[in-house]
């Protein structure tokens, strides 16, 4: 909900620097597998109970996600990278959550609800015969959440479970729109 409004604001201050980057042969998909490294250093963290340190990362990884399209559309088409960026950002994603449970195991019912949601989330639009761009939950919204989490780590399962359920009520509206398509 909140990542094309965050992307049209961002848009002119991030085009110098994407253009920048293209000028010196950086290719969106680095910044892809960039972004990813830091999210998994990001769990690693946050496993370990380093919170802090894993939301600095995980702010490292938005930043890395928010110009790889930029310079990977300046190099031209590349579907390998545009799916390359939806399966490592899933599992980023699905690995934060992870890592709460790892830090402290009484999170792992959370932690699995969360997951749950963001598999269904994810499977909706999987098999659509065109993107269905709705929804109530986008990588603005799990980073939000995610910080909200690493500053106030006892509040995880309660940002878990209102984030899982947003997943199945954005999982059920792309579904209830694919219906009507048919």
């Amino acid at each position: 909900m909140l990542d094309a409004l965050l992307r049209r604001h961002l848009a002119g201050p991030l085009a110098p620097v994407a253009a920048w980057l293209h000028a010196r042969k950086v290719r969106g998909l680095a910044l892809t597998i960039c972004a990813f490294l830091c999210a998994a250093v990001a769990m690693l963290d946050i496993g370990h109970g380093e919170y802090l340190l894993g939301l600095g990362l995980l702010a490292a990884a938005g930043l890395f996600d928010l110009l790889d399209g930029p310079v990977a559309r300046a190099e031209g088409p590349a579907p390998f990278g545009a799916y390359l960026d939806t399966v490592l950002s899933l599992t980023a994603g699905a690995g934060v959550a992870f890592a709460f449970a790892l830090a402290e195991p009484d999170r792992a019912l959370a932690a699995m609800f969360l997951m749950f949601g963001l598999v269904a989330r994810t499977a909706s639009d999987t098999g659509a015969a065109s993107p269905i761009v709705t929804g109530l939950i986008g990588k603005t919204e799990f980073f939000v959440a995610f910080a909200v989490a690493c500053l106030f780590p006892q509040w995880f399962s309660i940002v878990a479970y209102l984030v899982g359920i947003l997943c199945f009520v954005s999982a059920g509206s792309r579904l209830a729109i694919a219906a009507g398509r048919t």
